[in-house]
């Protein structure tokens, strides 16, 4: 049930942001920024409260911009117990792009945006030694489980592309499960949701064996 619920809420997300969109700047003059908010709609499916999520992390000009853009939001009513539309909480994720411009004024291109739990812990084991220790490694995992209403993963299921050593495999099942997250509501209450996370390792040329940098 929550499966289909996410993936309505994101589909109708997805159409919002092709039309807040500003025009896209090219990709050598700006970057890409992932940001989050703490999301609350009524039971019509009406956005009544967005909170930035680590708001510390990125000026309060952004937040603002987005807030103002985002305000009309409205999804589909979510249904809760005996078939009722209920009231409806997410994390709601954001990929951006962002255009510098002339230091004064930029522009902010929303790259697509969908409602997952919200990633309140943020652990890394260290990376296994057989990849430390390779200068100029690089690979992606990705690792998926259901979020309990605890806020903790249940079984992580991890796929990378053939060549991924196992001890790549085993770290990112070993570090998702680190993670614990803010399961969205329905009716005030917490409910199971799945997840997913893409871990883009790589090793650099010139640093020590223990550098490690995760995107």
């Amino acid at each position: 049930m929550i499966q289909h619920v996410l993936k309505t809420c994101a589909s109708s997300l997805a159409l919002l942001a092709a039309v807040a969109a500003t025009p896209a700047c090219a990709a050598s003059e700006g970057y890409s920024v992932s940001v989050a908010f703490d999301a609350s709609f009524d039971a019509e499916g009406r956005l009544v409260d967005l909170r930035p999520h680590k708001e510390a992390e990125h000026p309060a000009a952004l937040w603002a911009n987005l807030k103002s853009r985002l305000g009309a939001m409205k999804v589909p009513p979510v249904m809760g117990e005996a078939g009722r539309p209920a009231t409806f909480r997410t994390g709601l994720y954001l990929n951006l792009e962002v255009d510098p411009g002339d230091g004064r004024q930029g522009q902010v291109r929303i790259k697509d945006l969908a409602p997952k739990p919200l990633i309140l812990v943020e652990d890394y084991y260290g990376l296994p030694r057989d990849i430390s220790r390779t200068a100029g490694w690089t690979g992606e995992v990705e690792a998926e489980c259901i979020v309990g209403i605890d806020g903790r993963c249940g079984e992580v299921k991890v796929k990378a592309l053939p060549g991924i050593p196992q001890s790549v495999l085993k770290w990112a099942s070993a570090t998702l499960a680190l993670w614990r997250f803010q399961p969205p509501e329905i009716g005030g209450k917490p409910i199971a949701s799945p997840v997913k996370q893409s871990f883009d390792l790589s090793i650099k040329e010139d640093a020590p064996d223990y550098y490690r940098r995760f995107r």
